[in-house]
């Protein structure tokens, strides 16, 4: 098989084409020719670039007998082939019943918290397309394990009904999403970088200054994956500009289905909607959604609603998330992007507040030091400590509690001697490789109820224990002391312990405990 590539502006950077599993790695100018014996094959070619470019891969098998070439774009690193007509795979057959026995159901959806992401681009908002279907249709299958699935004891026996309801690529679902009316504001962004010339003792900085939305409360801390990096100098642009967001949305969602379906499909728009939302950090509340229909109607039509929608549904763990028995909301009505101040600033005063989390500060505003186990674990481990930042004897350094939060976390000290960056990952899978990420089981955002207002809401999904997390320095597994604990009841004994509302010194269950003292007014609404 012959191989051309060809691209623009991509002179003397590295390439590496992969074709049907082979790797080649040459020098990309404005051809890159290369023989590979062999039939052709409608394999995947990939090509790769550290410029982005447009350009062409023509397929040719040896001899000179030419195909028709397949497009492609190269951009951000990565060139897939787009496909000949012919190669496009056959449609699925379509269901066959779609009169008689299908109800079609149709909902008026506002967003109610800035959105986020959404886009084809992870992070960043589709200004052609800002609201996808098939976005939404991932969403509402998530929420369909969550809570149809739960009855399923095992992932064999959830694949086959998830199948049924949802299709599969050979097979179309009998469920219909659509959308209709669609309207949303522009996206804009959510921060910038101004020069301070004050900063440094005078020698000027970038300073972050978050919209005025966002500025002075908790919101900037649940959103800093989204501020960017600053310029490298006072004459360059920011390395990564601050995410753009979207104020306003809202649109129509029809769902067409068999009569027979109603419950699974009817179920997961309800916890989507109340509970999801759309685009990225939706877990924080970014994106959320109302719904009149969905909605409870008041404050006090909370617990028979919540009853009445997900009562029948499993409050099983299983080895996917999954809908619990019960949830924590406050009291305190307002408007939703209030609600969602409110359990924000409790996430971060449960992981940085000043006499909770830390020590109170020090002079020039300088934070206190972390109760947490974590900075003194990644002291021992790494063997590096600042001459200013004596043992603190009190706290175990072994333990790595808030990982049940949420993975990755990024630890970076400040000063000399300091441990150098590290991530702190989950442990590895079953199949023996290294996992990258591990969702937060907390759901904390703003519940839109029927009346326009909202209240804040925090839900803990049923998800398997974490066991073990894996600490690396670059690309290097960093060993752990043998009694490396996530959970434990020593973590909760210490002098000043974060963890001390829960006996099993868990940072999941010492949060909800947290939650519902009467200084933070939330309680519980059970099914």
């Amino acid at each position: 098989m012959h191989v051309t590539a060809l691209g623009e502006a991509a002179a003397l950077n590295p390439v590496r084409l992969i074709i049907g599993g082979l790797d080649l790695l040459g020098r990309f100018t404005q051809r890159l020719e290369v023989d590979i014996s062999g039939p052709v094959q409608s394999t995947p070619v990939l090509l790769s670039s550290q410029v982005g470019a447009l350009g062409h891969v023509d397929l040719a098998p040896a001899g000179g007998i030419q195909r028709t070439p397949n497009t492609a774009r190269l951009c951000a690193g990565r060139i897939e082939l787009v496909p000949k007509p012919k190669d496009i795979p056959s449609c699925p057959e379509v269901p066959a019943q779609r009169s008689s026995d299908r109800t079609t159901r149709e909902y008026r959806i506002s967003v109610v918290t800035p959105l986020f992401g959404g886009g084809v681009e992870a992070g960043k908002p589709d200004e052609t397309l800002p609201i996808r279907g098939t976005s939404i249709r991932g969403h509402l299958q998530f929420w369909w394990r969550a809570t149809r699935g739960a009855a399923f004891a095992t992932h064999e026996q959830l694949f086959v009904r998830h199948a049924e309801v949802w299709g599969t690529t050979e097979k179309a679902s009998p469920i219909e999403i659509d959308l209709r009316e669609v309207t949303t504001s522009r996206p804009q962004p959510c921060a910038r970088y101004e020069w301070n010339p004050n900063a440094r003792r005078g020698q000027g900085g970038w300073r972050l200054s978050w919209e005025a939305r966002f500025a002075n409360s908790a919101l900037s801390y649940a959103l800093f994956p989204f501020q960017g990096k600053p310029p490298p100098s006072r004459d360059a642009n920011p390395e990564e500009p601050p995410a753009l967001f979207i104020e306003t949305a809202s649109f129509n969602l029809r769902a067409r289905y068999p009569e027979v379906l109603r419950k699974e499909v009817e179920t997961a728009i309800w916890a989507w909607v109340n509970f999801g939302g759309l685009g990225t950090r939706t877990r924080r509340g970014c994106g959320a959604l109302s719904c009149e229909d969905l909605a409870p109607k008041d404050i006090a039509d909370l617990q028979d609603w919540f009853r009445s929608r997900a009562g029948n549904e499993s409050a099983a763990v299983r080895d996917w998330p999954t809908l619990p028995a019960s949830v924590l909301v406050s009291g305190e009505v307002s408007t939703s992007v209030e609600a969602w101040k409110k359990v924000i600033n409790l996430l971060q005063h449960f992981r940085q507040g000043s006499g909770f989390a830390r020590n109170p500060g020090e002079p020039n505003n300088r934070p206190g030091r972390s109760r947490y186990p974590e900075p003194e674990t990644i002291r021992r481990v790494t063997d590096r400590r600042s001459g200013q930042h004596a043992r603190l004897t009190q706290i175990p350094d072994d333990a790595f509690p808030r990982a049940e939060l949420g993975l990755p976390i990024v630890f970076h000290y400040q000063g000399q001697g300091e441990p150098p960056d590290t991530v702190l990952y989950p442990g590895k899978g079953l199949d023996g490789q290294p996992r990258e990420r591990m969702a937060s089981p907390l759901i904390l955002k703003p519940l839109a109820l029927g009346n326009g207002r909202a209240v804040p809401l925090i839900m803990r999904l049923l998800t398997p224990t974490l066991t073990g997390a894996d600490l690396r320095q670059g690309e290097e597994s960093l060993p752990l002391p043998p009694t490396t604990a996530i959970r434990d009841g020593r973590l909760a004994t210490y002098r000043d312990s974060p963890l001390a509302g829960s006996a099993s010194g868990s940072a999941l269950d010492a949060f909800l405990v947290l939650a519902r003292h009467a200084d933070h007014g939330f309680r519980e609404v059970k099914r």
